[in-house]
């Protein structure tokens, strides 16, 4: 019994699915300390903040995340650190232009920036060098699949942000400058630790090659357009809302996201273990298991987020009480069309990981870059009839529908195995393999 229960334990799905489950905890954890700290548009304007970096941080994850995955899984030592390599140099390169670009942007917006974004500008630059040393070794030890240790990086980051918060409660210091020195900490302090424990791989840069780094260039400059497209929807709703409406309204609109963490978590887990499988199938030119790999990782998580949108879709309003307070209650309509649309998340977040893993990741980008475009026709149009924070909301359900219609087309194209039908035959198969395992582990435990 012990050691069925250590092998689940040291199941790389388990630990992909417990680091998510340990960044969603504290991350919500600390958006219920800040939702009650800080004013609805003091909160709602660390909300646009805290998206405008996590932004430039995804643009360098786009960039070399996959690209390590796919071109160090499955090779020798020597070509992996070489690929390692080309990429500290490419990250580091980014992350300085990203400093420089700030402070351009700080001195030449000056005049029609707020306080407020004077003080942040200034940091947003320091921030992505801060956080790329442990955001790099999480991608190294993802194409390792090391999720044992992105936990432990997951709780460090979140778990200091959180300590540091509660100490500032304490102190009743907190405001938007010490909320943001906070963060900037907890980034420093996780970078240090994985530097500590030698996960950054920084040693690799002194092999790096030219063509190496030429090749996750041009694998990845794609994908950082269809990763940022991605992100610019919510931050073009954040946009729209407080520009048309007001900073509170963001505040408001940011409830939902936190209740799609519930989903997310679930999603993210099998996601990060779905790409080195789905890579290396794709590697061999092996497509009938690329098609299996996508139907029964879409239809197995399908399957197991309904029971959790379906309760959240019940106790809504208890939720966000706890969550927030009760200022936030406007959301709960909005939190709900997020919910029933959730149900189509898993189909396009698969959708979008296999072109990436099959060497398309052009239409990744066009079905992002179009999605983006109609979301801010929609969110213009919408908020300019009805002024109204769930307008917002429904056109970011619509996006979603297109965004599956138009990648199965493309995906079935690519991988024509790819079938609906199988979606959920798969998925209901897997789903039924892990049921049975369950009770004959708990007959085991028993």
């Amino acid at each position: 019994m012990a050691f069925k229960l250590l092998a689940v334990m040291r199941n790389r799905h388990f630990h992909s699915l417990l680091g998510n489950v340990i960044m969603a905890f504290f991350n919500v954890l600390s958006f219920a300390l800040l939702v009650r700290m800080l004013s609805l548009p003091a909160f709602g304007e660390w909300v646009l903040f805290l998206a405008t970096y996590n932004i430039l941080d995804q643009i360098r994850t786009a960039l070399l995340q996959s690209g390590i995955i796919k071109f160090s899984a499955g090779v020798d030592t020597d070509i992996s650190n070489q690929v390692t390599g080309a990429a500290w140099y490419i990250s580091l390169l980014l992350t300085f232009i990203f400093i420089a670009g700030s402070f351009i942007v700080y001195a030449a917006g000056y005049r029609w920036f707020s306080d407020t974004w004077h003080f942040f500008l200034g940091w947003l630059g320091i921030m992505t060098l801060f956080s790329l040393p442990f955001n790099f070794s999480t991608w190294v030890l993802q194409a390792a699949h090391r999720f044992d240790k992105i936990v432990q990086i997951r709780m460090m980051q979140n778990g200091s942000f959180l300590v540091l918060l509660c100490i500032l409660f304490l102190l009743k210091q907190v405001n938007l400058h010490n909320v943001l020195y906070a963060y900037t900490l907890s980034l420093l302090l996780t970078s240090i630790y994985c530097m500590v424990f030698k996960w950054t791989e920084l040693h690799t840069l002194a092999v790096r090659t030219k063509a190496h780094a030429l090749q996750l260039y041009r694998y990845g400059r794609m994908i950082v357009g269809s990763m940022v497209t991605s992100s610019l929807l919510t931050y073009s709703d954040n946009l729209v809302l407080r520009t048309m409406i007001n900073p509170a309204a963001v505040a408001v609109y940011s409830i939902p996201q936190k209740f799609m963490e519930f989903i997310e978590i679930i999603l993210r887990s099998f996601v990060a273990t779905s790409q080195p499988t789905i890579s290396s199938a794709a590697n061999r030119n092996d497509w009938k298991e690329v098609s299996r790999a996508f139907c029964r990782y879409t239809g197995t998580i399908t399957i197991i987020i309904l029971p959790f949108i379906i309760g959240l879709l019940i106790f809504t309003k208890p939720l966000i009480l706890i969550l927030a307070a009760k200022a936030y209650l406007p959301a709960t309509d909005i939190v709900r069309i997020f919910l029933l649309s959730g149900i189509l998340y898993p189909i396009d977040r698969f959708i979008s990981v296999t072109l990436d893993m099959i060497n398309q990741p052009g239409v990744n980008f066009y079905k992002n870059l179009l999605k983006l475009i109609i979301n801010i026709v929609l969110d213009i149009v919408l908020v300019l009839l009805f002024t109204d924070i769930r307008s917002v909301a429904i056109a970011s359900s619509l996006n979603l529908v297109f965004a599956v219609i138009f990648g199965y087309y493309f995906l079935h194209r690519y991988l024509p195995d790819v079938k609906l039908k199988d979606v959920w035959l798969y998925g209901w198969n897997e789903c039924k393999i892990l049921l049975s395992k369950l009770k004959l582990f708990r007959l085991q435990y028993k």
